[in-house]
């Protein structure tokens, strides 16, 4: 029984479980989980980043700076051909001296043809190659790779028949990255990145008039030169050229004067007045390398820009007042031309118009006139000349006849 006397024991403390504590620990283990998750995400997005970034890299030098470096080549086989002073070029072969004065320096490597290395950033370089012909090429393997690439005559498989007239060009750009000056740019431990290879076909046009004349008709009966009309072939040139037999053109009285030169009518037999005698090319050769080709009369550029050649093909087309005939250059106009009254047209070159053509005061057309069908020339108070001059074809010579590209680049073959 209980002693009321004897002291009570003290209540022992009951242990007090928290039920979280597991909480915790399962807690800590799903954080450690989810931030495992992240950190794998994080990881992985970087490397699809970072792949995504090499992908975009390569693909941009590969697409993009080997194809720029190909085009640069080109440009610069081009503009070699056009510095010759020997015209047409009938050989390719750049040269590199550097003991000459002044120091000749076509490319750095003359047994390749042009070549030319730059640095782009650290180790990645670019490259062209433009291959010359060279069968005596002692190294085998080197010569093999040259015959597919090597520029080539071509002028003879033209229809001018013209050789050195226009030249295959092949042009091969390069990316690499070098890590060694002792070896070729594409030997180990070099490496080459991306390879574009680009063709192309230059042209050099002629300028050849049929006759040394003011004017060239292709039928005689069909010209007519009426009052203030002037033909004025001065010491040099005829005045009108025309074909024999086909009739004397109308010059009006004797005593007027209207058509001088050396002869002031000169018929002839042979007479070529087809777009390949006069230009060297054929017509589609002309409106490919021409600066402008119009088919809208709207369009005619005003004025003919310095040395320019514009091939315009319309029905017909009217230069007035307000769109004179002005400029200096070369013009081709498939159509039929009217030069009308009061148009103050000015124009120093050649005007070749296949088709009729009609010109009338005040004008002035200076250096050769060719036209191919019926051709009327006439003032009213004041003059319309043609006048022939071989200063103004000689300095269209030096500008016109110059090498051209024909058509666009082909790309031929993707390296890696």
């Amino acid at each position: 029984m209980n002693d009321p006397h004897r002291p009570s024991r003290p209540p022992q403390a009951v242990p007090v479980v928290d039920a979280r504590a597991g909480e915790r620990g399962t807690a800590l283990i799903m954080a450690l989980f989810f931030a495992f998750i992240a950190a794998g995400i994080v990881f992985t997005g970087s490397l699809i980043q970072q792949s995504n970034r090499d992908k975009t890299r390569t693909n941009f030098r590969m697409n993009s700076q080997a194809l720029q470096f190909a085009r640069a080549g080109m440009t610069e086989a081009v503009n070699w051909f056009r510095r010759q002073t020997s015209q047409p070029v009938l050989g390719f072969d750049p040269r590199l001296d550097e003991n000459a004065s002044p120091p000749v320096l076509d490319t750095e490597d003359p047994d390749i043809g042009i070549v030319r290395e730059f640095r782009i950033e650290g180790k990645i370089w670019g490259r062209y190659e433009v291959w010359k012909q060279w069968e005596d090429d002692p190294d085998s393997r080197r010569l093999e790779w040259r015959r597919g690439l090597q520029c080539e005559d071509v002028g003879a498989e033209r229809g001018s028949g013209m050789a050195g007239g226009a030249w295959r060009v092949v042009s091969v750009g390069y990316v690499f990255e070098r890590d060694s000056n002792r070896v070729r740019f594409d030997e180990a431990p070099n490496r080459v990145i991306a390879t574009r290879t680009l063709e192309a076909e230059i042209l050099r046009r002629r300028l050849a008039p049929p006759g040394q004349a003011a004017l060239t008709v292709g039928d005689g009966n069909s010209c007519h030169v009426n009052t203030y009309g002037r033909i004025e072939g001065g010491t040099n040139g005829a005045g009108v050229y025309y074909p024999e037999g086909s009739g004397k053109p109308t010059t009006g009285p004797r005593n007027q004067a209207r058509v001088t030169g050396n002869p002031a009518l000169a018929p002839a037999t042979g007479i070529d007045m087809s777009v390949e005698a006069v230009f060297g090319v054929s017509y589609n050769e002309l409106r490919a390398t021409a600066d402008h080709f119009v088919s809208d009369p709207r369009d005619f550029p005003f004025p003919v820009p310095d040395g320019d050649t514009v091939v315009a093909e319309v029905a017909s087309i009217t230069f007035d007042r307000d769109r004179p005939l002005r400029g200096m250059g070369i013009v081709f106009i498939r159509g039929n031309v009217t030069i009308i009254d009061g148009s103050n047209s000015v124009f120093s070159g050649l005007l070749y118009v296949d088709g009729n053509l009609v010109v009338r005061a005040p004008s002035l057309l200076e250096g050769a006139t060719v036209c191919t069908g019926n051709f009327n020339i006439q003032g009213s108070g004041d003059y319309a000349i043609v006048r022939y001059s071989d200063a103004i074809l000689n300095a269209l010579r030096q500008e016109t006849g110059q090498y051209k590209f024909v058509g666009a680049y082909h790309q031929l073959h993707t390296g890696q």
